[in-house]
């Protein structure tokens, strides 16, 4: 007999593979390349502020990362009762971050407005029930290139 846990999980492996937003014209595949991705003259962190979690950061290094509860699969997760295993998802573009809720039962909140799609910019603020997040933004300065080193 199944355990109501691992009915859960099945469940939120199933719905990770259209985590997706395809409606926002985000695609699924995973393998971009690193010359795909616009963060390599930048940082990007999300940061717990406030919450169970407080303290807890996710450095993006994939395109995409997902955000939900403790015990769910998402790439982040929190500590807090009002998120969902799959709650929502924030992607990496070329001005910031653009985040998504996974049509999650309580919402994911900018400036206390329930959101489905948001840009999101340097210490831009969002929440999920209790937890609320930082987005913070670094650009790496280029190396200086060294002239007449091969000889």
């Amino acid at each position: 007999m199944r355990e109501k846990g691992q009915e859960l999980g099945e469940l939120v492996g199933e719905r990770a593979e259209d985590w997706r937003p395809h409606r926002y014209g985000w695609s699924t595949n995973d393998s971009a390349s690193e010359s795909q991705m616009p963060t390599l003259d930048r940082i990007i962190t999300i940061c717990v502020t406030k919450g169970r979690s407080v303290h807890t950061a996710h450095r993006l290094t994939k395109p995409r990362a997902s955000i939900g509860s403790v015990g769910g699969r998402a790439d982040m997760q929190i500590d807090d009762p009002e998120a969902s295993p799959l709650h929502c998802a924030v992607a990496i573009t070329e001005n910031g971050v653009r985040l998504y809720d996974l049509d999650s039962e309580n919402g994911t909140y900018v400036d206390d407005s329930r959101i489905q799609v948001a840009d999101l910019e340097d210490l831009f603020a969002f929440r999920i029930g209790s937890t609320e997040f930082v987005v913070s933004i670094v650009p790496v300065p280029e190396l200086p290139r060294i002239v007449g080193g091969d000889k």
